[in-house]
């Protein structure tokens, strides 16, 4: 069960940096909004690195966490994996959506 999480995990990053490659070549700004404000502003930007690769770092350490987890507490094992299933699952949908909408933000005002 850990070996399919594992790859799991695998597959959920290549996606991730995958996305960050692709999108991050439509991405011209040196720093993009990492949240929007209820009125559709950005709220806070980052680097156009950090911007990109946040959501790989996120899953990969939180991934690592529930795996360790798993290991040190056999009998929670099954939740842990769903756990981290779900935390790569969410955070490759989070990745496609922040990217999309950097991109439709920056087409919007073309002087960032």
């Amino acid at each position: 069960m850990i070996a399919a999480t594992l790859i799991a995990l695998v597959v959920g990053l290549a996606f991730i940096a995958g996305c960050a490659l692709y999108y991050g070549r439509q991405i011209s700004s040196r720093r993009i909004p990492m949240q929007w404000d209820s009125d559709g502003q950005p709220a806070w930007f980052a680097p156009r690195l950090v911007g990109l690769w946040f959501s790989f770092g996120v899953t990969a350490a939180l991934s690592v966490f529930l795996l360790v987890l798993a290991l040190h507490a056999p009998q929670k094992l099954t939740a842990l994996i769903v756990a981290t299933i779900s935390v790569i699952g969410a955070n490759m949908w989070v990745q496609v959506y922040h990217l999309r909408r950097v991109i439709r933000w920056q087409a919007e005002a073309p002087a960032n």
